[in-house]
């Protein structure tokens, strides 16, 4: 890691290798909290110039990406703050997949699945929506998610519970209502 003590004195090239390592994982972060993908590009600037700004004061207490996570979080709370709106949750995967022409009807389905899933979870509550997120679409760790919301690991473990059984709940009552019958 001497490349992070280069990147502390403010070396470019050491600096840069840091925005390629973490650059995804920001920006990752950031259009999971805010939902939509516009802001995404400035609010990773404002994000690693957090990150440049602090870095010598990093004291490795935790691992650096952990680290990273939270500034990012941090930005992007500050963020949902500045603009005291409600947040749509962003596609998981904005890719364009076109499907072939047998596979038609199965993407439409998947596609009316999507936007059930994405529906119910713009109605939960951030403090429950955030942590299954990361948990569960970006694979994060209860001791990650805990140090980027500053929270204890047992409340993390509770949200995310309690944010998959009031998902289930809304799921429920958004699916059309022939599937339920």
């Amino acid at each position: 890691m001497e490349w992070l003590g280069r990147c502390a004195r403010g070396e470019a090239s050491a600096c840069a290798e840091l925005v390629a390592r973490y650059g995804r994982l920001v920006g990752t972060i950031i259009l999971r909290t805010l939902g939509r993908g516009e802001d995404v590009e400035d609010l990773s600037q404002e994000a690693f110039l957090r990150v440049f700004r602090f870095l010598p004061e990093f004291q490795g207490r935790a691992r650096l990406s952990t680290w990273i996570c939270t500034v990012a979080q941090r930005v992007a709370v500050d963020e949902l703050r500045r603009r005291q709106r409600s947040v749509l949750i962003a596609p998981a995967d904005e890719a364009l997949d076109l499907p072939s022409a047998d596979d038609v009807p199965a993407a439409a389905e998947q596609q009316q699945r999507d936007a059930l899933v994405r529906a119910a979870l713009q109605e939960l509550p951030e403090k429950l929506r955030l942590p299954l997120l990361y948990a569960s679409i970006d694979g994060l760790d209860y001791d990650t998610i805990a140090m980027m919301l500053a929270l204890p690991v047992g409340t993390v473990k509770t949200h995310i519970f309690r944010g998959k059984q009031l998902l289930r709940e809304r799921l429920a009552m958004l699916a059309p209502a022939e599937s339920r019958s």
